[in-house]
C-alpha cells in the first residue's frame, strides 16, 4: 500500500543514505569523522499509537538503528514482520522488486558485493569473499544453546533465515570483520562483568560494529547511545563524541545493560529495553503483569523495533556461535578472525589545548592513522582547545610524551570560520595571526588545498 505522507520519497532518501555510509564508513578515513556528526538531525519518528508504548527518555537506542536502516534497503521485503503486531503506519511503499529468498536484490550496491576495506580498524585485512549457498543444518553437529531463549520462535527463524541469505550473510561477515578490534575487549568487559556473552553481537544489531554510524534519530557509534542516554560516562562538546569511541561507548552500555537487567530481571526484557527505554518497559510489564517478552512482542504490546531486537539478536548469535550447524563456514571464518587477538592495551596522557594528530604523530612518532584510530571520539582530528583531554596512546609511548607535546606550538583557544567568497588560506591566517601551516595542519588540509564557500575551519588562536 502506498504511503500517503508526502514526505516518504525524502525517508527513502534518507536510508539510502544510510546504507551508502554502512558501505564506506569502514573504509572512511577518520579524518572525515567530523561528516558523519548529526547536526540539526531530525527528529526521530513519532511514536506508534496505542498499545505500542512511547519510547521513554533512557531508550538508548531509540527506534530504528542504524543497522536496520542498512538492512531495510540491502535485503527490503525479507525483514521479517514482527508476528500479529498492529502496524502503527502504512508502510511505505517501494518501487524495486523485492529479492527473493536467500537471494540479494536486484539493485544491491557494488559496494556491498565486493569486499570492503577496514582501513582504519587494526586487524582487520580486506580478503575476497565469495558467498556460499546456505547449506541444510547438520544434524551430526551439536548446537549450541546461546544462553537467551526463543530460538524456536517463528520470529527468530526467520531472521536466521534472512541472515543465511546472500544479502543478510554479507552484512553479518562485514559486520564480524569490522568487530574485530573492539570485540575482544567487549568479550573481556562482558566477563568481568558476569554479564551473558552473547552480547558481544548486540553492536551487530546496532550498527553493523561501524564506529561512525549515525541513524536517522540521531543514535550514534557502535552502540548507538542517543545524546540524553549518554550520561553518566558519555560526554559530547564541540571538540569530541564519546559516542563516537567504541572503548568508552563499551563501558557505557555495559553499565546500561546490567542497570536493565537489575531492573526486570529478565535479559529478553532488559534487551527491548535497551531500545525502547526502561521506563517505556517498566509501564508495559506493570500493565502485564507475569508475561515475557514473547507474549508482549506477539500479541502487539511493543513497538515493532523493539519486538523484532530481541529476535535479530539471537538469530545473530546463534548463526556466529553455531556457523558449523548452519554449514556458514564463511560466517566462521570471519569470527575466528579473534582467535589469538589478545585485548589491546592503552596508555593515556594528558593534553592542555590543541594540538592536530599530525603534531601528535610527530612527537610520538606514531602513524596519524593510528593516533585517529584510538582516538575516534576526536571528531575534529584535534584535542580540544582550552581544556584538558586525556589522550590514547599505544601502550609503552607515554614515557617523556606529555613533556614534548608541551613544547609543541599549543593552541589555547580556537574559533571556527565560515569561509566567504574571497577568503584564501593565507588571508585567513593573516588576519588571525597564525601561519597557513598551523591552519592546515589542524584542519588536515594542504597549502594548495581550494576552499568552497561555507567550509567550517578550525582557525587555532596562540596566547
Amino acid at each position: 500500500m502506498k504511503n500517503s505522507n508526502p514526505s516518504g520519497k525524502k525517508d527513502k532518501q534518507m536510508k539510502k543514505s544510510s546504507v551508502v555510509k554502512f558501505l564506506f564508513c569502514a573504509a572512511l578515513p577518520l579524518c572525515h569523522l567530523s561528516a558523519t556528526i548529526p547536526q540539526d538531525m531530525a527528529a526521530a519518528e513519532s511514536t506508534a499509537k496505542a498499545p505500542f508504548p512511547a519510547e521513554s527518555d533512557d531508550a538508548v537506542s531509540s527506534g530504528d538503528t542504524y543497522a536496520e536502516e542498512v538492512e531495510e534497503e540491502l535485503i527490503g521485503e525479507e525483514i521479517p514482520e514482527t508476528i500479529d503486531a498492529p502496524s502503527s503506519s502504512e508502510a511505505t511503499s517501494k518501487t524495486e522488486a523485492p529479492a527473493k529468498k536467500g537471494e540479494a536484490p536486484a539493485n544491491l550496491p557494488r559496494e556491498i558485493a565486493e569486499p570492503i576495506s577496514a582501513e582504519g580498524n587494526p586487524g582487520v585485512t580486506e580478503t575476497e569473499f565469495v558467498p556460499k549457498e546456505p547449506a541444510e543444518p547438520d544434524s551430526k553437529i551439536e548446537r549450541k544453546d546461546v544462553g537467551l531463549p526463543g530460538i524456536e520462535h517463528e520470529l527468530t527463524q526467520k531472521y536466521i533465515q534472512m541472515y543465511l541469505g546472500t544479502a543478510g550473510k554479507k552484512i553479518l561477515i562485514q559486520s564480524l570483520k569490522n568487530s574485530v578490534p573492539y570485540r575482544p575487549y567487549i568479550i573481556q568487559q562482558l566477563e568481568a562483568n558476569g554479564l551473558p556473552l552473547y552480547l558481544q553481537y548486540l553492536p551487530i544489531v546496532e550498527s553493523n560494529y561501524v564506529t561512525t554510524a549515525v541513524s536517522r534519530s540521531g543514535a550514534t557509534g557502535i552502540w548507538q547511545f542517543m545524546e540524553n542516554s549518554m550520561k553518566p560516562l558519555l560526554k559530547k562538546s564541540a571538540w569530541f563524541d564519546d559516542r563516537l569511541d567504541p572503548w568508552k561507548s563499551t563501558d557505557a552500555a555495559i553499565l546500561k545493560l546490567k542497570e536493565n537487567y537489575a531492573r526486570f530481571n529478565d535479559w529478553a526484557l532488559a534487551l527491548a529495553a535497551y531500545n525502547c527505554g526502561a521506563g517505556a518497559m517498566s509501564k508495559v510489564v506493570k500493565d502485564h503483569p507475569g508475561k515475557d517478552f514473547w507474549y508482549l512482542a506477539e500479541n502487539g504490546y511493543l513497538k515493532q523495533q523493539s519486538a523484532q531486537y530481541v529476535p535479530k539478536l539471537l538469530a545473530i548469535a546463534d548463526i556466529v556461535e553455531n556457523a558449523e550447524y548452519h554449514g556458514a563456514t564463511d560466517i566462521l571464518e570471519a569470527a575466528n578472525l579473534i582467535e589469538g587477538k589478545e585485548v589491546e592495551e592503552f596508555d593515556y596522557v594528558s593534553t592542555v589545548g590543541m594540538l592536530s594528530f599530525q603534531q601528535i604523530a610527530d612527537v610520538t612518532g606514531l602513524p596519524k592513522d593510528t593516533v585517529k584510530t584510538l582516538n575516534q571520539a576526536l571528531f575534529r582530528r584535534c584535542t580540544p582547545a582550552g581544556e584538558v583531554y586525556k589522550l590514547r596512546l599505544p601502550k609503552g609511548y607515554a614515557e617523556g610524551t606529555e613533556e614534548k607535546l608541551k613544547k609543541q606550538g599549543i593552541a589555547t583557544d580556537a574559533i571556527i570560520y565560515t569561509v566567504k567568497q574571497g577568503d584564501s588560506l593565507w588571508a585567513i591566517s593573516r588576519k588571525y595571526g597564525i601561519t597557513v601551516q598551523d591552519l592546515c595542519l589542524v584542519n588536515g588540509i594542504n597549502e594548495k588545498s581550494i576552499l568552497s564557500i561555507g567550509k567550517k575551519l578550525i582557525v587555532p588562536i596562540f596566547k
